[in-house]
């Protein structure tokens, strides 16, 4: 089934986004069990992707590898991180822009690091 899900582009990748967080993947570990290049994943998870094909392409993709019903990343998700992992933390605080600079550093060094573990 088709669907796009590039018109509801904010609601699936703030899914895809805690969907990979909750599983515990980093965008590397996540790149290599989809099969699509890390690059790709940054621009999946970007707000300003502007490839409906590319995105729409992707996102299924992921829903078959993880066999995920087609409107997965289309649904509210059912747990959060707020939830799961930090349950002193109201769910509606964002993180200041300086922390998630932080934490995507963080992420690409991991993700560094884990190419030279290979």
């Amino acid at each position: 089934m088709n669907i796009n899900f590039f018109e509801q582009q904010d609601t699936v990748t703030k899914n895809l986004i805690t969907f990979i967080r909750l599983r515990g993947y980093s965008k590397l570990s996540f790149s290599k069990l989809t099969g699509i290049p890390r690059p790709t994943i940054d621009v999946i998870l970007s707000p300003s992707n502007s490839n409906p094909t590319t995105y729409n392409t992707q996102i299924s993709k992921i829903t078959e590898v993880f066999e995920l019903p087609f409107d997965y990343f289309l649904r509210k998700p059912i747990k959060s991180l707020a939830t799961t992992s930090r349950t002193h933390i109201d769910s509606d605080n964002q993180r200041s822009p300086q922390a998630k600079e932080l934490f995507d550093g963080l992420d690409n060094i991991l993700d560094i690091y884990g190419t030279y573990l290979q």
